[in-house]
């Protein structure tokens, strides 16, 4: 089991730490709440043990019901320095499942071993509800609105992870920074960090690095008073201030100047703004939520981004993969933009014909749904697609050409991630090694012109993709 403890006593962890050990825990010492609600928000451990002086009682209080807010599932045992009814009754108020005054410590291997397989039950039955692409048993936000799995769609393994975790960062106020390909839905992640919780009712502003003019930007993200440059007839609120309690999405953050990189960060970290050309500090309120397409770490090793600056937003980093990483979730993109794009325009809905999904399956997507989207639109609209206004009907590939045009795209695709390793790509796609040779003669494909592209590490999908649209 894994066992988040939080005690500012160094002395103490290591001797609490030392007796779960020895009852087969896998311990995780921890010195700050911060630290304690990232753990709990990973949504993997077993118990969590907290000091209730972390630093005063009043904040190890505040830490219970937090972690409730999170995963209200989690069993919480809490330490308290006073053996008093009025302390046990407050935490358990809060949400703690046990609370143990300091001289009654040696009954907390016992107590964590009960707790434990209970919340093996609650891990595994969140388990089954992944597989089947519900969300269930994750912590309940009540809003308006399509559920999660209608904002954010795909079966792929990688989207359902996605989901889960924002569930549970919803109500931590956590700075995040995402990171994906251009048109993957970096600003529909952050959406739903701000829509499906807390901040819900609060403001969502989304500002795009890459175009705001330098000379600007200061008084864009902070606001500025009365005469403090020529032009500045007036007061005017900046966009985080604008946002008090709600999210802030910073898009392209890598194409912020290196000069309000600075005070980005100091804003970050003493949670105060002041507008230009005023003294008077601002508490800052919102939520930030970052997004990049490129790796901020190797920018920041080349001097292009300031290192601390990705440091601090970058407490927790979730990714999106492309388009082309999961093509068996293009039927049900499609189906739901082309209703969209039908709603949009006052059209009725034509149902998708299998040749164009085969070819939408095929292609690589360097656009990804942004791309997709314009594609399923030109084709809700009547229109050819690009590069097809001179073929007609009986130039169109047949079905049994489109097929083997997208089953070789897999096939390659399969064998990039692999590094070449045919042995690998068997094992992945689920056929037989001599199949999937007969399949590479056939298609006149070479492995070896993919070994210097991996290997890629490969998370095999929970289940298997359907085709059913095919049939």
């Amino acid at each position: 089991m894994k066992v988040l403890l939080l005690h500012l006593s160094e002395s103490t962890r290591s001797l609490l730490a030392a007796q779960l050990r020895a009852e087969g825990a896998d311990v995780h010492c921890l010195s700050s709440g911060e630290e304690l609600l990232a753990g709990v928000a990973a949504g993997d451990a077993g118990v969590a043990v907290v000091h209730l002086c972390a630093p005063t009682v009043r904040d190890g209080m505040a830490l219970l019901s937090q972690c409730r807010a999170i995963d209200a599932q989690l069993p919480v045992i809490a330490l308290s320095e006073r053996d008093d009814t009025a302390t046990a009754v407050e935490a358990v108020r809060r949400g703690a499942r046990d609370v143990f005054a300091q001289d009654r410590v040696n009954r907390l291997p016992e107590v964590c071993t009960q707790a434990a397989r209970a919340r093996e039950l609650v891990l595994h039955r969140r388990a089954l509800h992944a597989a089947e692409g519900d969300t269930a048993g994750e912590p309940a936000v009540h809003r308006p609105g399509p559920p999660i799995h209608e904002v954010l769609r795909g079966n792929h393994r990688a989207i359902r992870k996605l989901r889960q975790a924002l569930l549970r960062l919803a109500s931590v106020d956590t700075d995040v920074l995402v990171r994906a390909e251009t048109g993957c839905g970096k600003e529909v992640v952050a959406r739903c960090l701000h829509e499906f919780g807390p901040r819900a009712h609060k403001r969502f502003v989304a500002i795009n690095c890459g175009a705001i003019p330098e000379n600007i930007f200061e008084s864009e993200l902070f606001g500025h008073e009365p005469g403090a440059f020529t032009g500045a007839n007036k007061r005017r609120i900046g966009k985080l201030e604008y946002a008090a309690g709600g999210t802030v999405f910073l898009d392209e953050i890598e194409s912020m100047p290196m000069a309000m990189q600075v005070k980005l960060l100091r804003a970050l970290q003493q949670r105060t703004i002041e507008r230009v050309g005023g003294n008077e500090p601002i508490r800052l309120t919102c939520r930030v939520v970052a997004a990049t397409k490129d790796d901020l770490l190797e920018l920041s090793k080349a001097g292009r981004f300031r290192m601390d600056l990705y440091y601090r937003i970058n407490v927790v980093e979730l990714g999106l993969p492309p388009l082309r990483e999961r093509r068996e979730d293009i039927p049900l993109l499609a189906e739901a933009l082309a209703r969209e794009a039908a709603e949009h325009h006052g059209m009725e809905l034509r149902e998708l014909d299998v040749d164009f999904v085969c070819r939408l399956m095929s292609r690589e997507w360097p656009g990804n749904v942004r791309e997709l989207r314009n594609e399923v639109e030109r084709h809700v609209l009547g229109m050819p697609e690009l590069g097809e206004e001179d073929e007609d009907d009986e130039q169109q590939p047949s079905l049994p050409q489109l097929v083997a045009g997208f089953e070789r795209t897999v096939i390659e695709q399969c064998l990039r991630r692999c590094g070449g390793s045919v042995t690998r790509a068997s094992e992945v796609l689920r056929v037989p090694r001599k199949t999937l040779y007969d399949k590479l003669t056939r298609f006149c494909v070479d492995p070896s012109l993919f070994r210097g592209d991996g290997p890629i590490p490969y998370a095999p999908p929970a289940e298997t993709p359907s085709y059913a649209f095919m049939q």
